[in-house]
């Protein structure tokens, strides 16, 4: 579900040390180092560009 792998996209990406914030009031949109708001979509798309995460479909 997309909605498991954002949340785990935020705790990797917190291991590995930016500090990520939800946007109180807002759904799946975030706050990366105290950046531009962005979506779940986005945090997760870093993740998996950090190799922190693997790309759907793919077997580490």
């Amino acid at each position: 579900m997309l909605a498991d792998r954002i949340l785990q996209a935020v705790v990797a990406l917190r291991a590995a040390g930016p500090r990520i914030e939800a946007v109180p009031g807002a759904t799946n949109i975030y706050r990366i180092a105290g950046g531009e708001a962005v979506t779940g979509a986005v945090v997760l798309a870093l993740a998996i560009r950090l190799g922190l995460m693997d790309a759907p479909g793919r077997d580490r």
